[in-house]
């Protein structure tokens, strides 16, 4: 039986692979999610050869059906809920205020912020469950991946910056609630990365790349799925809640 379960969302590529492998090598069970089924494919036969368990669940985690199904997977295949819940799904958004493409705003609001806040509720109540908070002190994590631009304002992303600024408000006040509850929420903060993610959100990749010979080497995928392993393996009494991680040459934001 797997020693701890998680949920990951957004599983499929990027920081939420890297964090699934990084967990399924520990003998974790993962249940992955994330909209692309050929990804979360790819997974699932990558982690035949770990000593943890994959599960795919394909779906929008913007609708409370996917979050659901995401909780009763756990039980049905492992027998319990999980004690490990990573927030990663998120999509960015180029541009100012002014000069962003509008249309686009709705969708990723909805999910960066509306999404990330019902993962937040739907995974602290099933951790501060009579069933999950029974017995001895344990580890239990809700990890959300943020972005340094929650922080400090960026130059040219204000619409996605605002976004990851109210899910960095949302974390504070959960960690608040729930530590008192034994439930640790812990917010990692990265910088550049380099995965698909730019290319995905439609960012100008020869701008990135040269942002990359001024800053980098960057942050990889694999760096932050550290990051998330260092935070959940600590004792239940320690709690690490907010880490920014960026490239040694990265100054800003």
């Amino acid at each position: 039986m797997e020693s701890r379960i998680s949920i990951i969302t957004g599983a499929s590529s990027g920081i939420g692979r890297a964090i699934a492998e990084n967990l399924l090598m520990k003998g974790y069970g993962v249940v992955g999610n994330a909209r692309n089924k050929v990804g979360l494919a790819a997974l699932e036969a990558w982690s035949k050869n770990t000593p943890g368990t994959f599960i795919p669940v394909e779906g929008d985690v913007t609708k409370e059906e996917t979050l659901t199904k995401l909780l009763s997977v756990c039980h049905d295949t492992f027998g319990r809920g999980p004690c490990i819940g990573v927030v990663n799904a998120g999509r960015g958004l180029p541009g100012s205020i002014t000069g962003s493409d509008a249309s686009k705003w709705e969708d990723m609001v909805n999910l960066n912020v509306l999404g990330a806040f019902r993962q937040l509720r739907i995974l602290a109540n099933a951790m501060t469950s009579n069933d999950e908070a029974s017995g001895e002190l344990a580890s239990r994590d809700i990890v959300v991946i943020g972005s340094t631009i929650g922080t400090n304002v960026s130059p040219t992303n204000h619409v996605y910056g605002a976004t990851k600024f109210a899910v960095h408000g949302a974390t504070e006040a959960l960690r608040r609630e729930l530590g008192p509850k034994g439930v640790r929420v812990s917010l990692i903060q990265p910088g550049f990365v380099r995965t698909n993610f730019q290319e995905a959100s439609g960012y100008d990749i020869e701008a990135f790349e040269k942002a990359v010979q001024e800053i980098g080497p960057l942050v990889e995928a694999k760096d932050v799925a550290r990051t998330v392993e260092f935070i959940v393996d600590q004792p239940p009494h320690v709690h690490l809640h907010d880490i920014m991680l960026r490239s040694t040459r990265q100054s800003y934001p």
